[in-house]
């Protein structure tokens, strides 16, 4: 991967290598320089505008030399980055592809006092004015990123129906399985209707409806979510069941409509909320750091634990720190840092945070269970949890999934595969449906199961066509099934989207993160490709 530079601007200024290494130019005049092309549009600004800046006081011509002057001293501090700083006869760049500035990272400091560029003078009135406006910008992020109380979103539950008792029920489980899924995730109350008119309930920020009727194919439920304050629409469904013991049962389409509709929820509220509330703040947070994380990519998966950190200080939430530890667990098996076992013992940390702030959350549960199994391997804790997680949220995909990793690896294959099945169709709708068909793709393996690991991969892949791990594993089955073709092609991809990426490292690293593969001797095959 090639080098990047890191910017600070956030407190003193720093410029660093990915090494660590200083490469900050000195003189006030350069290290402004390279402040106001960090926090320029598209990191790019005009040689006139540059020298306004710096050099107001000075006529044109002494301006125009002074900032060539400024250049080459910065070129010559960055070393082997000099390239990330171009210039041509009218305008000054950085690489935005090759530099991180810690500001735009989202970066926001604990200490209010802290201040963008701290003794940075630059000697020049355009400077000071532009600082100062900067500044002020600054101290509106702090405002509006200042943690108060999360007081939790409020989700009232309803029931429409002509026929009481049993019936009326079923629209309750229904609604407030819905509502607890979403507050396994997010900081949520759920509110039933009042009994009787005298009854005062609370504004709702959302309202989970479900209308029921009796069909003569059975009964047919609509359910809906509304944003209380604006009516909008977030979710809608309608869904017949043969009979009522569907849901009792948590049948399966019963389940998937239930994870599908917490999901889509969740998705939508960062959208219709107060952007000031923390809770909606960390939503927006987490949801965003969930699409790193299941990316798998390196740079991604470092801004996903970002996200999710500063998801945590808006509003403490045990979630959070156990989706914080599933990312260090990702990294460590991807080895995507320099030091996995520091990561593992981070990851452990996390998990036992998690589960001291949230250990009534079942989705904590599922979610740590890997870190257990993955981490720790204790087969008796993983199932615990897997299990608790399961009994208290039977919609639950990942609950599913943890139930599937628990009996992998206790050795019950046969039971894994019917556990990751389901787990496979409840999260069917999901955006993140291929973490759950790349884990089905490798119990399937130790299964012996390649075609079915094979249509698993297939759909993580289509789902996702950067996933790493997904086309890992279809390279080896292609190849255990002599498709040399489909396994080429496979090679050919991974090495666009894998840095370093070789078939020989793949075969002979025993480091690379294919156990299964290796475990079960699958990787052989692929040997005919070299």
């Amino acid at each position: 991967m090639p080098d990047r530079l890191h910017i600070s601007v956030v407190g003193p200024f720093a410029m660093s290598r990915e090494c660590g290494t200083t490469v900050a130019p000195t003189g006030a005049k350069n290290q402004a320089l390279v402040a106001l092309l960090a926090l320029s549009p598209g990191m790019s600004r005009p040689r006139r505008w540059l020298e306004d800046k710096l050099w107001s006081t000075f006529g044109p011509e002494q301006a125009s030399a002074n900032l060539r002057q400024a250049l080459s001293k910065i070129r010559k501090s960055l070393g082997p980055l000099e390239d990330v700083l171009s210039a041509d006869r009218t305008t000054v760049s950085l690489d935005p592809d090759r530099t991180q500035v810690d500001l735009l990272e989202g970066l926001i400091p604990t200490d209010k006092r802290t201040e963008l560029l701290e003794g940075m003078d630059a000697r020049d009135p355009e400077f000071e004015e532009w600082l100062r406006m900067e500044r002020a910008e600054l101290q509106t992020r702090f405002a509006q990123a200042t943690p108060s109380d999360a007081k939790g979103i409020l989700i009232n539950c309803q029931v429409m129906t002509e026929t009481p008792g049993q019936t009326r029920m079923i629209g309750d489980i229904l609604t407030n399985q819905i509502g607890e899924s979403i507050a396994e995730q997010i900081r949520a109350w759920r509110q039933s209707n009042a009994d009787t008119e005298d009854e005062a309930l609370l504004p709702s920020d959302v309202s989970i409806q479900c209308e029921i009727a009796d069909m003569n194919d059975g009964v047919t439920f609509f359910l809906k979510c509304i944003h209380q304050p604006t009516s909008r629409i977030l979710y809608s469904r309608v869904h017949t069941v043969s009979d009522l013991s569907q849901v009792l049962g948590w049948e399966e389409s019963v389940s998937r409509i239930v994870f599908e509709a917490a999901d889509t929820i969740i998705g939508k509220l960062p959208q219709v909320l107060d952007n000031n509330r923390p809770e909606s703040r960390a939503t927006a947070l987490s949801r965003l750091a969930l699409y790193r994380m299941f990316s798998f990519e390196r740079d991604a998966l470092r801004e996903a634990y970002g996200l999710m950190n500063q998801a945590y200080k808006m509003d403490e939430n045990g979630i959070y720190l156990a989706w914080s530890s599933l990312i260090r667990l990702i990294q460590q098996l991807e080895l995507s840092e320099d030091d996995p076992a520091a990561l593992r013992e981070e990851a452990i940390d996390l998990h036992y945070r998690a589960m001291e702030l949230a250990s009534d959350n079942p989705l904590v549960h599922a979610i740590v269970s890997k870190v257990r199994g993955t981490a720790l391997r204790d087969t008796i804790g993983v199932l615990d949890l897997a299990r608790n997680a399961l009994d208290r949220n039977p919609a639950s995909a990942f609950a599913w999934k943890a139930l599937a990793e628990a009996k992998m690896l206790g050795g019950d294959h046969d039971a894994a595969l019917d556990a990751s099945t389901r787990a496979c169709q409840i999260a069917r709708t999901s955006p993140f449906r291929h973490w759950w068909d790349t884990g089905h793709c490798v119990i399937a393996i130790a299964c012996n199961r390649p075609q079915e690991a094979i249509r698993a991969a297939e759909s993580a892949a289509r789902a996702a066509p950067m996933s790493r791990p997904a086309h890992r594993h279809l390279l080896a089955l292609y190849a255990l099934e002599g498709e040399y073709d489909k396994a080429q092609a496979i090679a050919d991809r991974m090495a666009k989207i894998e840095p370093g990426f070789t078939l020989d490292r793949i075969v002979n690293d025993d480091s690379y993160p294919v156990r299964t593969l290796r475990a079960n001797g699958l990787l052989e095959p692929i040997r005919a490709l070299l």
